[in-house]
């Protein structure tokens, strides 16, 4: 049986959140990115050649990620190279972390 799922990696800095994912053997054009009510969903498809005896064989793969509310989602971006999806999740301003100052009496 076929796993369809892949494993992702959710990281965050002080202006974005990530998510990472490992696509080996997916070309670029075979990858979709969609924010749809609070998710973020990955599509991907890979085929692999015709073998001895075989035919081609297509394998999908899809997994959908909860994002925190605080995204610009009309700011996401995606980034795909030597296999390695990263979707860049930036943070609205009253999000990210404010420096307070500290004073003395």
């Amino acid at each position: 049986m076929f796993d369809n799922h892949f494993p992702v990696d959710v990281y965050e800095d002080k202006d974005n959140t990530y998510v990472r994912a490992e696509l080996p053997g997916v070309n670029r054009e075979d990858v979709k990115v969609e924010m749809v009510d609070g998710y973020l969903t990955i599509n991907a498809s890979r085929k692999n050649p015709a073998g001895e005896g075989q035919g081609e064989e297509s394998f999908s793969f899809s997994r959908a990620v909860s994002v925190p509310e605080n995204v610009q989602t009309d700011k996401v971006g995606a980034a795909y190279e030597n296999g390695v999806l990263t979707v860049t999740l930036p943070k609205q301003e009253e999000a990210k972390p404010k420096k307070v100052a500290v004073t003395v009496k």
